[in-house]
């Protein structure tokens, strides 16, 4: 790490309107060391204890689940909304209200660029006395009110993962406006080591016995970020605008040729227009209405040379994984919505470096599988 990355975290953080912002080498440890900050921090009492549950969608990336888990925490699953593939938190509040629980925390995902509603997130956390954790990974450059996504969590997670909004090639990081969570992931990203932290003047040789530059005032892991991530992020950044807008042109082009057939955009309340901010699309996702399988759509488009995928995971509670770690505590059929989306619904690419010839071509093989 050097110059270029410090430049990038000013960056990316003033994109974002966030006080701060540190990056790390995915955002899979992203989500890893706003969790171990929570639970181990330097100077304030810990917001997560061992024991504590985790609200998490039942749609969702492992690496949302896995750090909850790997940290001694237990994810609690929800069931999604079927028009926007996002944590249900009508769901979360009827769970919520009628147990008796440990959970304090709700950690959504803003799922393939679509932004939740922050205030609702924050009217349940205030209700129930919740910790709010984003997995805003797949939601760069989404808005709401004119915030951006997950801006009034603790911590917010992004990745710049190769076919996301914006690329590091591998890359992420944490979005926080609270000064001791950004000191301490500072740490928690290099071993544990005190001096990149804006208080290291406080864990000084004199004080501690120990080395100024080799201090160390926390747990740690080596997630940092190299120099050339930096730089590569600070010259995507400046084109973000135009990667999102061409992603919204790609959507639409989908979108038109799949009028008139049993399929449709997946959107939440995003529009279809230039100025809409809700949905920066990472990917699109269409689904076959009246609870029809995927599967033969899915089989056709491969055929021709078009990659399709599941809903994410698909509901993760039927993953192989999750049913030997889990042990057997969730019944993926206590969630309907999520299993009638990894049905119903898949996901085909909207990257920005899509030739208008590629998406034509996606339009017309969408369109001759009905035909």
């Amino acid at each position: 790490m050097g110059d270029q990355v410090r430049c990038f975290e000013n960056e990316i953080a003033s994109y974002l309107g966030v006080k701060h912002f540190i990056m790390v080498n995915s955002g899979s440890s992203a989500n890893l060391a706003m969790l171990e900050a929570l639970i181990r921090p330097v100077a304030t009492k810990p917001a997560l204890n061992i024991g504590d549950e985790v609200l998490v969608p039942a749609i969702a990336w492992p690496t949302t689940i896995w750090p909850i888990m790997q940290l001694g925490l237990k994810p609690v699953f929800v069931d999604v909304e079927g028009d926007s593939l996002a944590m249900s938190l009508d769901a979360a509040e009827e769970l919520l209200a009628k147990t008796q629980n440990k959970v304090r925390a709700i950690f959504p995902i803003h799922p393939l660029g679509f932004a939740i509603d922050d205030q609702q997130i924050l009217d349940l956390c205030r209700k129930f006395d919740l910790v709010y954790l984003s997995d805003t990974c797949e939601a760069l450059g989404a808005f709401r009110n004119g915030y951006h996504a997950g801006k009034f969590a603790q911590a917010s997670s992004f990745s710049f993962y190769f076919s996301h909004h914006m690329t590091t090639m591998e890359g992420g990081g944490v979005a926080t406006d609270d000064q001791d969570i950004a000191d301490d992931i500072r740490s928690i990203r290099s071993h544990g080591w005190s001096r990149d932290r804006s208080d290291a003047s406080n864990w000084t040789s004199k004080e501690t016995g120990t080395d100024a530059k080799f201090t160390f005032v926390s747990t740690g892991f080596n997630i940092r970020p190299m120099e050339i991530q930096g730089a590569i992020g600070r010259s995507q950044l400046q084109d973000l605008p135009n990667f999102i807008l061409r992603r919204k042109e790609i959507t639409w082009v989908v979108k038109d040729a799949i009028e008139g057939t049993p399929l449709q955009i997946l959107e939440g309340d995003a529009t279809n227009t230039l100025n809409d901010t809700h949905h920066s699309r990472m990917l699109t996702a269409i689904r076959l209405s009246e609870g029809g399988e995927v599967a033969k759509i899915r089989e056709f488009l491969e055929s021709w040379g078009i990659e399709t995928r599941p809903p994410l995971t698909g509901n993760f509670l039927s993953q192989p994984a999750a049913t030997r770690l889990l042990h057997q505590r969730f019944n993926p059929k206590s969630y309907p919505v999520a299993e009638e989306l990894t049905r119903s619904v898949f996901l085909v690419g909207c990257h920005h470096d899509y030739s208008d010839l590629q998406v034509e071509y996606l339009g017309e093989k969408l369109k001759e599988f009905f035909e």
